[in-house]
């Protein structure tokens, strides 16, 4: 084969290019030449030979384009025309299955149907903010996730020169009216803490898993998977525990009183889950032992296993005004998640000075003036 040579003033183009009988691509890009091997040899056969020099051929003009579009910033003229569920589907499955964008799938397929990625407008993503607004099954904070998923989506795409420009960017934000977040008063968690559940060794084991929360901040999902393992008993006991959610690593020492629920001063194997009745079955509810055990401690109004974590932030907020350290130790992975805390505390505050007794001194007499008349 006769090579073809570049000349000193090419600056990008794609030869083949054979040696001891393989193929390769000679490319010339931006200044700088290299060779790419390709998994094809040069058969003695007439025949054969003709079809491998075309499929090589094909190769090289894919490269040429390839290299054309990122030069120029263009758009790949083949990824650029899939659906926009496919390419979904595609960036989904590098996620954990517990993210937005996994999760959203459910809603974005059946709005979007066949529309491709390339024709995914402004008009598209209005109207997939209202559809998603519209759904009975998801409420507006889920709906603002989605929404952000697919904005990242189709960053993601301009990136890769799937499309022009991000239609979703500058869009207005779905607003989401601040969540209420109850907690338990340091009264009532001592109510709770006095307070033996009645219904068995579930019971007993759900309420020493909500005190733990209450001392700890975990999320009852990392409750429910809590090994010995997790629990480090020198210098000082202290939880190291990867997170369910955000996969993040936390460091929580342990207060005497959260200690205390967990130490059996039993030796155990390092995998043993510390309440492993919770999750013995996959039908085990243990929203039904802490209804019941609220109720025996003379708590009026309901609560859920969250609320546990809540008590925690609030807890330590309040006593070290350190929204750092808390922000921490609840493993948030944005402060601003935290600073809602803050202001469920500054409201509170105005509730205690509200409450405050006005008092009268008697020895004193007020009189108001008349105003003179004209």
């Amino acid at each position: 084969m006769q090579a073809e040579t570049f000349r000193k003033e090419d600056n990008m183009g794609v030869r083949i290019r054979e040696k001891r009988g393989k193929l390769y691509l000679d490319i010339m890009y931006k200044g700088q030449r290299r060779w790419e091997a390709l998994d094809l040899r040069v058969p003695k056969d007439a025949a054969a030979k003709r079809e491998t020099m075309r499929l090589a051929e094909a190769i090289r003009h894919k490269r040429e384009l390839q290299l054309t579009s990122e030069r120029y910033q263009l758009l790949d003229p083949v990824a650029s025309k899939q659906t926009l569920t496919l390419y979904a589907e595609k960036v989904a499955a590098t996620y954990d299955k517990k993210m937005h964008l996994p999760k959203s799938l459910k809603y974005l397929r059946p709005y979007a149907g066949e529309t491709l990625l390339c024709d995914v407008n402004e008009r598209f993503v209005d109207g997939y903010r209202a559809y998603l607004l519209g759904q009975k099954t998801i409420g507006a904070a889920t709906a603002k996730h989605y929404i952000d998923a697919l904005k990242a989506l189709l960053a993601k795409a301009e990136r890769e020169r799937l499309i022009e420009h991000n239609p979703a960017k500058g869009m207005k934000t779905i607003r989401v009216p601040e969540q209420k977040r109850p907690f338990l008063t340091i009264e009532e968690i001592q109510k709770l803490y006095n307070t033996p559940a009645p219904g068995g060794e579930l019971a007993e084991e759900c309420r020493r898993a909500f005190l733990l929360s209450c001392f700890t901040g975990l999320r009852l999902s990392d409750l429910k998977t809590l090994t010995w393992g997790d629990i480090e008993r020198a210098p000082e006991p202290m939880i190291v525990k990867r997170q369910s959610k955000t996969k993040d690593v936390v460091r929580i020492p342990l207060a005497p009183t959260a200690w205390e629920l967990i130490d059996d001063r039993e030796l155990h194997h390092r995998d043993e889950l510390v309440f492993p009745r919770m999750t013995a079955s996959k039908g085990v509810n243990v929203y039904i032992p802490l209804n019941t055990w609220r109720k025996k401690a003379g708590i009026d109004r309901a609560f859920g296993w969250h609320a546990a974590r809540h008590s925690f932030a609030m807890m330590t907020l309040e006593a070290s005004g350190d929204i750092y350290s808390v922000s921490r130790l609840l493993g948030h992975s944005d402060i601003r998640i935290t600073e809602v805390y803050l202001r469920l505390l500054d409201s509170r505050k105005k509730e205690i000075i509200a409450s405050l007794p006005e008092l009268k001194d008697e020895q004193k007499t007020f009189e108001f003036k008349q105003p003179k008349q004209a």
